[in-house]
């Protein structure tokens, strides 16, 4: 198997622009995820990934909390702050307008929408770290999400029956 074509098909793929909050004592983080996924539905569990070094594990971990926020197009600009500095030197969600969830991660009072989670299980994928979150309180707020692609993020519609 090549890893070109590995790599090819890879950027094809589309991933939901997510922020993933989170907060243990005094510290608070926010940080961009693309890799989220739905896991069960009884009981609702979602998983993130997170790479191993980032400032977002050290606070799971503390915590066993975490949010997953969904962007709005109108977000985009949180979305590229989050994911290019380290919460270990910027509280990049100083100047936005939150909330906390049960569980006292930070849920971001603009997001589409927002799942609140529990972390009950983690283990390494790779480079990263996997999260399992067991989904206790969750909100919608818009139709509007944003997705990226390899080269961009895009809006895109979210059809709800």
């Amino acid at each position: 198997m090549g890893g070109n074509a590995v790599e090819e098909a890879f950027k094809m793929m589309t991933y939901g622009v997510y922020i993933i909050g989170t907060a243990a004592g005094d510290k608070i983080n926010g940080m961009t995820a693309a890799w989220v996924t739905r896991v069960s539905v009884d009981p609702p569990l979602l998983l993130v990934a997170v790479s191993k070094g980032h400032y977002t594990s050290d606070l799971i971990r503390a915590s066993k909390a975490f949010s997953v926020n969904l962007v709005t197009p109108d977000q985009a600009e949180i979305a590229a702050r989050c994911g290019s500095v380290s919460g270990r030197v910027s509280n990049k969600l100083a100047d936005e307008r939150i909330e906390y969830g049960e569980t006292g991660a930070p849920v971001l009072t603009e997001a589409a929408a927002w799942l609140d989670c529990e972390a009950v299980d983690e283990f390494e994928c790779g480079d990263h770290i996997c999260f399992v979150g067991r989904v206790v309180g969750a909100g919608k707020r818009s139709e509007q999400v944003l997705i990226y692609r390899q080269g961009g993020m895009q809006p895109a519609p979210v059809e709800v029956e």
